[in-house]
């Protein structure tokens, strides 16, 4: 995770797509400002999200990448 991550926790299912909205836009920001860095946003568990701006993912892209083990 960098510095510029955001970790979401979410207590139900509800505010998952609130917050991951939230979050994604403010990456998004955050990356126009940032040429050459993607918005990457990984699923740790099933309650557990970062957003962050990552050198890994294309410019103009955003990518998912989960984590979580199988129940």
């Amino acid at each position: 995770m960098t510095r510029n991550a955001v970790e979401i926790r979410i207590n139900n299912r509800n505010e998952l797509q609130d917050e991951l909205d939230q979050a994604l836009e403010g990456a998004v920001r955050e990356a126009l400002k940032n040429p050459g860095r993607g918005v990457l946003v990984t699923r740790h568990d099933h309650r557990t999200f970062t957003v962050e701006l990552s050198l890994d993912v294309p410019h103009g892209t955003i990518s998912e990448l989960d984590l979580c083990p199988s129940a």
